[in-house]
């Protein structure tokens, strides 16, 4: 089951593990994994090179391997221990208080091995053999997500397994010795396992292990591994499509040249236009494969143009997992493939069924659920609705159980609709839809920095007015929403973004949101998350939970970002850069990784005095032009005569600098009216800060250089920061909206502590600016702006004390601000 070879077997971060040594540590882990064949073995555990090695021991032994989502809960795991009843169980030290409480309540004892105790160490042992005894043994028991209730285990054999290495690397050579996958989807899925495990060892083209779903991770690994085949489901392939669309539409050179490629369908060609983006993927990848769920035409046809060759695998846990896929060349789109040589596939009522040696042994001691998806003739039914062509492409048309049936009879995927809803990115992160009554309704989860100081109401409000009626517009009368529920929650997904929807309806009812209140969360024990954890509740004054995301419930920004860098760095000598952070699922997560890598423990905060007095003369600042002051002229006369802007309080403007220069963020006309409202000798010699966000593409980047204005690099935050206090220890001045961002409602939002911080360590005053009128202007709705008055009024500098903390002159900044505009 492992090809014997010389090369790199796995790239796990800088450490590459040849194949010699990998079978040399699965010896090692087999001594500690039940020497009885046939007996269970749980591996418990994230993505890592011990999870191989582990993996790899049960079947040395010839066991059974039990792999288990490492997100899963305490009566997650319970239950699947009392199912199964284990031997042993492969963990590592994050996870293992998991283990023991749900070992606790399963009532039974198991052997408990970490995995981390072996993953290093010296090994002098024999290289493992890897050998079936008979091809129908049982390798796996794979518990299905639980999309629709319960989850049932799935008994794989070997002969299952062999099925789907046949078809893409005897019958079809897309897996070799000479190409590298990526280790990415969590390994406790069939999918993943099969693709990016068992067949990549299988032929001796070795594996990349990706330690996180971030970009920056995953880009890091295609280069580092030159790897050539990419695994991933379709949620990955539309944020991957949709970032690179995004930067090509911003031009109208790059719009075009896209256009040509997807008129020409040359491969050749359209990887030559795109060089630049294949190279960023690190310039190896011969595919990309699909699986987990439909792939939408548009995503499909646009890689496609970009020259990459997308292949599309349709099938089941129950399949081991493949039923068909698609060949090199011959991808059509809403295809999913031709089954292989060794397959069977019919429609029966309208529904795929599938037959042949990659289908199931059954489930685990379930022969009656067995026998209602696996007819008496040995026929799969899959429960999808499709069709087969006259060339026995197949084609799949929707999942019987998903299809929402009107009154009228009209039947309605409800996928469909909401890949079209999440196209607005802008204001929807996730979206869902339900049946109401004879209505098809949305559950829409809102973009979190765009809502977090809106009302539920405010948010339905906006969304019908920018999502639904836009959409309505577009299709026939039964597929139009005619409501929605906003829901701030996370929709209920298995580990490869398939929805739940059997839980969508108790979301509406209230009840998801009350089951998950009462849901038990095991609060890790390990220091590493207890440091971190209490070094956060005390910066962000909250109580923090395991589950939260550094962005979407701590709301992060980029300042807080930098400081955590530098307390993660000071304290445990381990690098984590603010682009990877909202890479990691949790803190939790985070915190392992902490855990695994760090090469000391001593707590130490971020000392701000330091970094901003650090030598920062090397970094590059941008500049101004020669035609700055004539086009804030022009700007100038346009608002006077077109907003009747009126100018208040000049006098309080200090003649030289350095200074901070705080408004509030009303609309997109802030930068330019406090640009052009400034004397001009003051603007000159000022800077603003702006998001990297806002200043895409090349044109808006050598803009930004050539008009002083700073970029806050995400992949570079603490240059960035270093920059801003560059600036002002030239004596030059500085823009910088503490809100962040634009106002949703016209009200003063809450205010970051960034320019209070600049303020206080470097003895720099403070000017706040009070907007008014411009969100009447244009506000968030409006793409042009109406002639609205608008007032620009600066207030009394404030110079920073030495005894007034951070927040304290973030405070008296917007209290000033405040009392203007209620003025």
């Amino acid at each position: 089951m492992i090809k014997d070879s010389d090369k790199i077997a796995i790239i796990a971060g800088e450490r590459n593990i040849y194949f010699p040594e990998m079978l040399q540590r699965i010896t090692l882990y087999s001594r500690f994994t039940p020497k009885q064949p046939k007996e269970r073995t749980l591996i418990f555990a994230e993505n890592r090179e011990g999870w191989i090695y582990a993996f790899y021991s049960i079947w040395a032994n010839h066991g059974i391997a039990v792999p288990v989502d490492a997100s899963s809960t305490v009566s997650d795991v319970a239950y699947i221990i009392n199912d199964c009843h284990p031997a042993c169980i492969w963990t590592t030290s994050p996870k293992l208080d998991v283990v023991k409480a749900a070992l606790k309540e399963a009532g039974q004892i198991v052997d408990i091995h970490l995995i981390e105790d072996y993953e290093r160490v010296e090994v002098n042992e024999e290289k493992a053999q890897v050998n079936y005894l008979d091809e129908k043994d049982t390798a796996l028991i794979i518990y299905t997500s639980g999309t629709t209730g319960s989850p049932k285990g799935v008994m794989l054999s070997y002969q299952n397994i062999l099925t789907n290495k046949r078809a893409v690397y005897d019958e079809v050579p897309i897996f070799s010795d000479e190409r590298r996958t990526l280790i990415l989807l969590p390994l406790h899925h069939v999918l993943p396992l099969v693709g990016t495990v068992i067949i990549p060892f299988y032929v001796g083209g070795g594996v990349a292990i990706c330690p996180t779903m971030s970009g920056p991770d995953i880009i890091d690994t295609l280069e580092r591994g030159k790897i050539a085949i990419m695994v991933g489901v379709p949620r990955l392939w539309q944020t991957l499509y949709g970032g690179i669309k995004k930067k090509i539409d911003a031009s109208f050179i790059t719009r075009g040249l896209f256009n040509l490629c997807a008129t020409l369908k040359n491969k050749s060609f359209s990887r030559f236009i795109f060089k630049a983006v294949h190279q960023k993927l690190g310039g190896h990848v011969d595919f990309m494969v699909s699986g987990g769920a439909a792939l939408d035409k548009e995503i499909l046809l646009g890689l496609q143009t970009l020259g990459f060759e997308m292949l599309e695998g349709y099938g089941m846990t129950e399949a081991a997992p493949m039923i068909a896929f698609t060949r090199p060349g011959d991808q059509v789109p809403n295809c999913v493939g031709i089954p292989s040589s060794e397959m069977q596939c019919k429609i029966e009522n309208g529904e795929v069924c599938a037959k042949g040696p990659n289908i199931m042994q059954g489930y685990y001691n379930r022969p009656e659920e067995t026998a209602e998806v696996i007819d008496k003739d040995g026929w799969l039914h899959t429960g999808d609705l499709g069709y087969i062509d006259e060339k026995g492409r197949v084609y799949i048309t929707g999942r019987s159980k998903e299809i929402i049936v009107l009154s009228n009879g009209k039947n309605v995927q409800p996928n469909e609709i909401e890949y079209k809803l999440e196209k607005y990115t802008d204001r929807v992160k996730e979206a869902a839809v339900v049946q109401d009554g004879d209505m098809l309704r949305a559950i829409i989860v809102p973009q979190t920095e765009w809502a977090k100081d809106l009302s539920d109401e405010q948010v339905e409000e906006t969304l019908k007015r920018e999502v639904l009626e836009p959409y309505n517009l577009t299709v026939t009368n039964y597929k139009k929403l005619m409501s929605l529920f906003v829901y701030r929650g996370e929709l209920p997904r298995t580990r490869l973004e398939k929805l739940k929807r059997y839980k969508l309806k108790d979301i509406i009812k209230g009840e998801a949101s009350v089951s998950k209140k009462e849901e038990k969360i095991v609060e890790p024990t390990f220091e590493e998350y207890q440091i971190l954890k209490q070094y956060i509740e005390e910066e962000k004054k909250i109580k923090l939970r395991p589950t939260d995301h550094i962005e979407t419930d701590l709301a992060f920004d980029s300042l807080d970002m930098v400081s955590l860098e530098g307390f993660i760095q000071q304290t445990f000598g381990t690098h984590i850069s603010t682009a990877d952070m909202p890479g990691y699922k949790n803190i939790q997560a985070m915190a392992e990784f902490i855990a695994n890598s760090k090469t000391r423990m001593e707590v130490q905060e971020e000392d701000w005095h330091q970094f901003l007095h650090a030598d920062s003369s090397k970094l590059e600042l941008p500049h101004g032009n020669r035609y700055m002051v004539l086009g804030n002229a022009i700007i100038r006369g346009f608002y006077k005569s077109y907003n009747n802007v009126q100018i208040n309080g000049v006098e309080n403007i200090p003649a030289n600098g350095p200074m901070i220069i705080a408004p509030n963020h009303q609309s997109f006309l802030d930068g330019p009216l406090v640009s052009c409202t400034l004397p001009t000798p003051v603007m000159k010699d000022t800077y603003y800060y702006a998001t990297e966000e806002h200043m895409q593409g090349a044109l808006r980047k050598a803009y930004a250089r050539n008009n002083n204005i700073i970029l806050m690099e995400r992949s570079n935050l603490r240059d960035s920061i270093l920059k801003l206090g560059e600036v002002l220890k030239q004596s030059k001045n500085l823009v910088i909206f503490p809100e962040g961002r634009r106002t949703n409602t016209g009200e003063l939002g809450s205010f970051k502590k960034t320019f209070a911080i600049l303020s206080k360590e470097l003895q720099v005053p403070v000017v706040p600016v009070c907007i008014k009128g411009a969100y009447e202007a244009l506000p968030r709705s409006k793409r042009f702006p109406s002639p609205h008055k608008i007032e620009v009024t600066y207030l009394s500098p404030i110079y920073p004390d030495s005894a007034l903390s951070y927040e304290e002159i973030a405070d008296q900044v917007k209290q000033a601000i405040q009392a203007c505009l209620s003025c």
